[in-house]
């Protein structure tokens, strides 16, 4: 029984493709999450919940952090 690793049996377009849409799915998961981080923020200021609206920064920060990160992935990986 032999071992083939993913190199061996993705051709190089489709694993172009499938990173592609990777890429793309971790960009809508950035976008929205940070729609939820906005959401609470606006929520925790009106509530003036100093919690919330830290909370929500953060993942206003960490949704932004994993977006930019998928800028310097190089585009022949």
């Amino acid at each position: 029984m032999e071992h083939h690793s993913l190199k061996d049996r993705f051709p190089p377009e489709r694993r172009k493709l499938i990173r592609s849409k990777v890429h793309v799915l971790l960009a809508a998961i950035g976008t929205l999450s940070a729609v939820v981080g906005i959401a609470v923020a606006i929520d925790g200021g009106l509530e003036f919940n100093r919690v919330k609206v830290l909370v929500g920064v953060a993942i206003i920060v960490v949704s932004t952090i994993l977006y930019i990160s998928m800028l310097f992935v190089s585009a022949n990986e």
